[in-house]
């Protein structure tokens, strides 16, 4: 049995660094089971001040009816709430949620971050002082979060004097910077002292109240140069379909708007989508442009869907003749055909049930066999796609079961 060599491509490509950056992931709260926690969202080092997460899914229902606001989500099910100015309450209390980045940043590369808050409905204040500041390791020593921390100096900061008082609509918090290369965490909040927060009164009912809660939803940091992706020219049977652009994520699902040939695409055309990237069915061959703006940067790309009917019946005999054993696999996902197929697949990707590309590399196919680790991958349903030379793929289901 000869084994399936296969070649990484840099598919793994991080578009997104925040980690669940629309609150959608979730863990039971240990101590309270009915109540649930974001997904790699925390306080600095063991104090607990820091936001609480509103869910569809906690109980009570928290979402979009709180003790502290009524809103619904930016997008999703989730958004987080936290305390960002109370100079009366005791030990102050400010929430600086923190974020395990997907990865350090890169050194010397410019990031775009964005940020969507919005002032709970109880809040006695608006205020102007929101930010983020990324950082090292060094955010693990401080042991006091629930205070002004006034000596780090945000990357991404709100305008002074922009007070955000909208308790009805996000309100957009973006910027740029550029990275060292240490920064593996993510904090959001307030980084001024008391007197130096420009504030304005929202809710005069909620006086002698100082409180000026902000709900957080849709953060995101994405490299300002990352090139725009459609997808790979390709070609496919009738009735079928294939998968373009990137895999979702926060902010680079809302960076990107899809067109399709010969549509003349001007600021009023309307997309056919938008978002990072979708499965289409075309009936003829079709040409797809995708447009991507980040933090003010455009960039297009573009993708051609070939339905070609040279080599059809080869391809068709080919589909039928794949033979993936054992199916479910475990570790070890086994490739067949009765016919020689060296020089007919040069690529092999793989896809979740939901489209989400998984993995594609460049792969040599030798003596009608071939050998796939799938160790790494969950529990579930996979599509399997092997590309040949002609931009036609022959694709199949297979189930993993560990």
């Amino acid at each position: 049995m000869i084994l399936l060599t296969l070649y990484f491509k840099g598919n793994s490509q991080i578009i997104n660094y925040i980690n669940n950056g629309g609150f959608e992931e979730v863990i039971t709260n240990t101590s309270t089971p009915l109540f649930y926690s974001a997904k790699y969202w925390g306080a600095t080092d063991s104090v607990k001040a820091y936001g609480e997460l509103l869910s569809k899914i906690t109980f009570p229902i928290k979402v979009p009816l709180c003790n502290y606001t009524y809103q619904w989500p930016r997008h999703g099910s989730n958004h987080l709430i936290s305390l960002q100015y109370c100079p009366t309450c005791s030990f102050n209390k400010r929430g600086y949620p923190r974020n395990r980045l997907k990865h350090n940043l890169k050194a010397g590369e410019i990031y775009c971050v964005t940020i969507h808050v919005n002032l709970s409905n109880q809040s006695t204040y608006g205020i102007d002082a929101i930010g983020a500041y990324f950082g090292d390791g060094s955010l693990d020593t401080i042991t006091q979060c629930s205070i002004p921390i006034t000596y780090l100096t945000p990357q991404i900061a709100n305008p002074v004097n922009n007070i955000i008082t909208d308790t009805l609509n996000w309100i957009t918090i973006k910027g740029t910077f550029t990275a060292t290369g240490a920064e593996k965490y993510m904090l959001i909040g307030n980084f001024k002292s008391d007197a130096n927060t420009n504030k304005a009164l929202a809710n005069p009912t909620n006086l002698p109240a100082f409180a000026a809660d902000y709900l957080i939803d849709d953060v995101s940091c994405i490299e300002l140069n990352l090139p725009a992706f459609a997808g790979r020219d390709t070609s496919i049977f009738a009735g079928h379909s294939v998968f373009l652009g990137r895999q979702p994520d926060v902010g680079i699902d809302e960076a990107c708007k899809w067109y399709k040939l010969p549509t003349i695409i001007t600021p009023t055309t309307p997309a056919i989508d938008t978002v990072a990237g979708f499965w289409v069915s075309p009936i003829t061959t079709s040409t797809y442009v995708v447009r991507q703006e980040i933090c003010g940067l455009v960039k297009w790309d573009t993708v051609v869907v070939y339905m070609d009917a040279v080599g059809i019946e080869k391809f068709n005999l080919l589909k039928n003749d794949l033979r993936l054993f054992p199916n479910p696999a475990q570790d070890i996902l086994q490739m067949q055909f009765t016919v020689d197929v060296e020089n007919e697949f040069k690529t092999i990707i793989i896809y979740n049930k939901l489209g989400q590309l998984l993995r594609e590399e460049d792969l040599i196919f030798k003596n009608k066999t071939a050998s796939i680790k799938t160790d790494d991958l969950e529990n579930g349903v996979y599509v399997l796609k092997l590309h040949g030379t002609n931009l036609q793929t022959v694709s199949k289901r297979f189930v993993i079961n560990h």
